[in-house]
């Protein structure tokens, strides 16, 4: 059947668009040859048997519907059923103590099953191909008998001989080992693809959170001093609680069941037995959160529940502190001047923004393949880091092979971003483990800016001066800020802010050519970009709509900007770093991006493991960044060259069945890749993306209305 012959939605003869009529349409110009109909309305929402067992809610298998009573995790199911399911797997073995399998289990009435035998015969069967880490020079797996590749392990008395670990302590009997045979070669592993072996030893990842560090943070045990005189120079009085010992009775007694040690925005406990305060301004110290702003005269109130002068200027910075604060020093404490530092040159070299959920490590490494030169880390909040959040020290860990890396982190006030700064400097930054920190003061959500912080610093240009003030002097690294246009549509700021950076001690600053209002309701505005960049008197770096090495030219080379920070466009097309550097369109292959994918499931492996819990977050960051992988069109099928950020895909088929499953917008179809590379998913598996990555243009005559949640931040 043509093309011409082909039926529409309603059934009747359907006639594929000329290119002009696409590109009025705002979507991409396929050639006509490739371009289908769309699905029909009724097999769309035609409820299949595997959703009404799930609920009835007429989804498809392996998408959760929006439906109410669904808990935050959109797992599609209750909080309840969540809870039962987990007891029942604790009981049938479904999940084996950790611990245990390490041999270092010191729990006698261990909530978690030590029955191996038992896991084994509910585990799933073993993929295809050799367990990453023996592979990549370990001689034990840390998994053990957890490991998805069991089968592939050397025999577990050997290598504990061998290595003298306690890695495999817990022996697997002669049933088990029968059993898990019987079912690698009964179970259905057809179409499972087996992932690329590391070709070189596994290096270990850094910038981990110790054991001690999180400890001592929960209980309020790490000072702050170098932070608390240079606020006390600021002129910021706040109150800091620390404690010596971390008794819970003291805790109770103070008043506080809050394991933070910040008092005030973050935290609802006033414990500890030291008290630091700093400034030397009368009135309470107590009360106030960091969303309570103060707009009298004289004071506002700040994060850590203390007040704040204002200078009469306006500036944010007391009356009698030196402007000059970062070359101050006092006694032995010298602190770095600004030369002094270990700055970036931002110029010329291509860089991956920080990206929220999509731009975790594994997603970074395949960048770098592609010729990357600097990466950031997922946008990490302050007050997280300090009251010790074991997930957000995570979104701070780099692979070696990052040579140039940051991490960004959110923060609306001075005292927790400057606190921040300190425990960065002494447990990452003096390590070597970062390169940069980089503040995020262009967030959008509402979460975010209703804390003050994000894009809400637009509107509070002395708080950024001072957030700045309070935390560069403090670090070894350079620091950096990205921010955007302003906070309405009308009201553009940035060129009245950037001018005033000068002295405050940045090494560099992103724009993102987009007000906080506009969201992605119009393309961003590189001439005001550019605008900005030529009174700049630090590195501007731009930020929107970079799409190819045409977008590339056209925005950034000859236009006074350092280099371009590339967001959205490296999560639909990852090579647009080697198109960037090689200046051509790249007709990449289905064949290739299939690889990619294999490439970052084994490099999740390695990350988030190998076990049954791995694979189940390695396949969960494969679907996130397959909704926006689906978006790209391949050159070859288009018929004007360069395609935009901003035009939508049409309904069309690729050059091969491949292709046309890479293109498909359908979350089974995303579920369907994963289980070629990871294996069929558990029972009852659902998903429904976290981001809305179809964020094109959004009918909005305001644009406040947009969709928060979904938009990739970065």
């Amino acid at each position: 059947m043509s093309p011409t012959e082909l039926l529409g939605p309603d059934g009747e003869p359907w006639t594929p668009p000329t290119t002009q009529e696409l590109l009025s349409r705002g979507a991409a110009p396929v050639k006509r040859e490739y371009l289908r109909p769309l699905r029909p309305i009724a097999e769309l929402s035609k409820p299949t048997a595997a959703a009404a067992e799930d609920g009835g809610n007429g989804t498809t298998p392996g998408v959760r519907g929006s439906e109410h009573g669904t808990d935050k995790n959109r797992t599609g199911k209750s909080r309840r059923q969540q809870q039962k399911e987990k007891q029942a797997s604790r009981t049938t073995g479904g999940e084996l103590c950790t611990a245990f399998v390490k041999g270092i289990c010191n729990y006698p009435n261990c909530r978690y099953s030590h029955d191996v035998d038992l896991y084994i015969s509910a585990k799933q069967g073993d993929l295809p191909g050799t367990c990453l880490f023996i592979a990549g020079g370990r001689s034990i797996c840390p998994h053990g008998v957890m490991c998805r590749y069991f089968s592939s392990h050397p025999v577990a008395a050997a290598a504990d001989a061998e290595s003298g670990d306690a890695g495999l302590k817990p022996s697997v009997s002669a049933e088990a080992t029968a059993t898990m045979a019987a079912k690698k070669l009964t179970e259905d592993r057809d179409g499972v693809l087996e992932l690329p072996a590391p070709t070189r030893k596994i290096l270990d990842e850094i910038n981990g959170l110790e054991g001690d560090l999180k400890l001592r943070l929960r209980k309020g045990k790490v000072r702050f001093d170098k932070a608390d005189a240079l606020l006390a120079e600021l002129g910021v009085k706040t109150s800091w609680r620390y404690s010596d010992d971390g008794n819970d009775d003291d805790r109770k007694k103070k008043g506080g069941g809050n394991k933070g040690g910040v008092k005030g925005g973050t935290s609802d406990a006033d414990w500890g037995k030291d008290s630091v305060e700093v400034g030397g301004l009368s009135g309470s110290a107590n009360g106030g959160t960091a969303a309570d702003t103060e707009r009298d005269s004289g004071n506002s109130r700040v994060e850590g529940g203390g007040k704040r002068r204002k200078a009469e200027d306006g500036s944010g910075i007391a009356a009698g502190v030196e402007e000059d604060v970062a070359n101050k020093a006092e006694g032995v404490d010298v602190r770095l001047r600004f030369k002094e530092k270990k700055l970036i040159d931002f110029r010329g070299k291509l860089y991956l923004a920080p990206l929220t959920t999509v731009g975790n490590l594994p997603f970074r490494r395949v960048c770098k393949g592609y010729g990357v030169d600097i990466t950031c880390g997922e946008m990490a909040m302050c007050t997280n880091l300090l009251q010790g959040h074991a997930a957000e020290w995570a979104l701070l860990r780099r692979h070696p092979s990052e040579d140039i890396f940051g991490i960004q982190v959110c923060g609306g006030y001075s005292d927790s971003v400057s606190r921040c700064a300190q425990l960065l400097e002494d447990e990452v930054a003096s390590k070597g483990g970062i390169d940069f920190v980089d503040i995020n003061m262009g967030c959008p959500i509402d979460l975010v800016c209703n804390k003050g912080a994000g894009s809400m610093l637009l509107e509070k240009p002395a708080r950024m001066e001072q957030i700045v003030r309070a935390s560069a002097p403090l670090l070894s690294c350079a620091l950096t800020l990205k921010t955007r246009m302003g906070y309405y549509d009308n009201k553009k700021v940035a060129h009245d802010i950037i001018p005033k950076m000068k002295n405050w001690g940045l090494a560099g600053m992103t724009l993102h050519g987009r007000s906080r209002q506009q969201r992605y309701s119009r393309s961003a505005d590189w001439a005001y970009v550019k605008e900005c960049a030529d009174k700049s008197p630090i590195q501007l770096i731009g930020n929107g709509d970079i799409f190819s090495y045409h977008d590339y030219a056209e925005n950034v080379e000859n236009s006074g900007v350092a280099t371009c920070m590339i967001a959205r466009g490296a999560l639909i097309k990852p090579w647009i770093f080697t198109e960037i550097k090689e200046k051509r369109d790249w007709d990449i292959s289905a064949t290739e991006r299939l690889d990619m994918l294999k490439e970052f499931c084994a490099f999740g492996l390695e990350h988030w493991g190998s076990d049954a819990r791995g694979v189940a977050s390695v396949r969960r960051f494969l679907l996130e960044w397959l909704s926006f992988l689906c978006r790209y069109v391949p050159v070859g099928l288009l018929e004007v060259l360069p395609v935009g950020i901003h035009q939508r895909p049409p309904s069309y088929v690729g050059r091969n069945d491949l292709e046309t499953l890479l293109s498909s917008n359908q979350a089974e179809d995303w579920v369907k890749i994963s289980t070629m590379l990871l294996g069929p998913p558990p029972e009852n598996f659902t998903f429904q993306p976290k981001h809305k990555s179809n964020a094109y243009s959004k009918e909005s005559e305001a644009g406040a209305e947009q969709l928060d949640y979904g938009e990739v931040q970065g």
